[in-house]
Parts: C-alpha cells; structure tokens; sequence
C-alpha cells in the first residue's frame, strides 16, 4: 500500500518568495544556465542519475505537451539545489533560500513503491478539477506554466518523515523561471 501527501501550495506566498516575473527569461550566464559542476561522481550514480533525468523530463513533458507547453530542459544547477534540499530530509517548500534567483518547486513524499512517474503524477492530479474560469494557483499549474523552461528533480530516502511508517521517498522539483506568478495564469495555463 502507498500513502503519500504533498505539501499544500502557498500561491501568493511563494510568488513573494520566490520573485514575480516569471516572463522574463534567466539572464545570460545566470546560475541557472551555467549548469557547470565539477566533481568526482561515482559511475553508477551518473548512470542512476541520467535515467532518474530522462524519467523526470519524460513525465513533465509528457504532460506539458497535453497542454501547449513547450518541452522542459534539464537544468543541472536545479537539480543540484534539489538534491541538496532533498538530502537533507525537508519536506517542506525551501523558502527561496538555495539561491538568489526565484524558482518554482514542487515537493512530495510517499512510502512504499513511488517511483518517479507516481510522484509526477501527484503533482498533476488536480487537473481534472482545474477550471480556467476560476482558476486556482496549484502544483499542476507549475508543471504546465508556459514561461517555465528548465526543471531540475532529486529523489532520496528518509526516515524521519513519517515516524512509524518505514522509510519513505522523497521528490523534489524546481522549476525556472517560477511558475504560478498571480496575474500570469491565463496566458501560461492552456486546458
């Protein structure tokens, strides 16, 4: 059995966050599209990692692609800022504090078998109730944004999410530039 929960969305919190224009593009040469990391990695988690990318990219865009959304490309230096917050077992949304520049994320947990395609799809299940005549600023409007062009995801095991219920996975997506920006969701939400 799988028992997940991700967490609540704070719309108007995180735009504050985390900036307000999610139209501009990064600026040339920015943190985010530098994406150069040098370090010694073992073989088998570069291997590991490439598939958990091509996982992450395929579930995102298969979904954008539903909704007029150009493909997502990966991002090395969101998925290092991922990998950090996840690393450290926060299951909470990090604040705009792994960098200076705003992003979007997305975060979920869950126990038992939740691979990455699972954990896409929690963030996407509230399509269906998604009404453009009143819309609400949630985690499937991020995976959709129009604006958003770059994603980067880690994955780890903790064990101090649930206490008393196992080891659980965690997920944790960013997304630049920031998507769910209040004022924004008619031109960047395409049902």
């Amino acid at each position: 059995m799988i028992s997940f929960i991700f967490l609540p969305f704070l719309t108007l919190l995180t735009t504050l966050l985390h900036g307000t224009n999610a139209s501009a593009a990064p600026a040339t040469g920015s943190h985010f599209e530098t994406d150069v990391f040098k370090r010694h990695i073992d073989p088998t988690s570069i291997r590991r990692s490439i598939a958990q990318r091509s996982a992450f990219l395929q579930a995102h865009n298969s979904v954008r692609a539903q909704h007029n959304a150009a493909p997502l490309k990966w991002s090395v230096s969101l998925a290092q800022m991922a990998e950090q917050w996840a690393d450290a077992c926060n299951f909470k949304h990090t604040g705009g504090i792994l960098s200076d520049e705003s992003y979007g994320e997305n975060i979920v947990a869950a126990t038992g078998n939740f691979p990455i395609n699972a954990a896409v799809g929690t963030f996407v299940q509230d399509e269906g109730s998604y009404n453009p005549v009143h819309p609400v600023y949630n985690h499937f409007t991020q995976v959709v944004w129009r604006s958003t062009t770059h994603l980067g995801c880690a994955v780890s095991t903790c064990s101090n999410i649930f206490p008393g219920k196992g080891p659980a996975t965690l997920y944790v997506c960013l997304y630049n530039p920031a998507g769910n920006i209040v004022g924004e969701i008619v031109q960047n939400v395409h049902i």
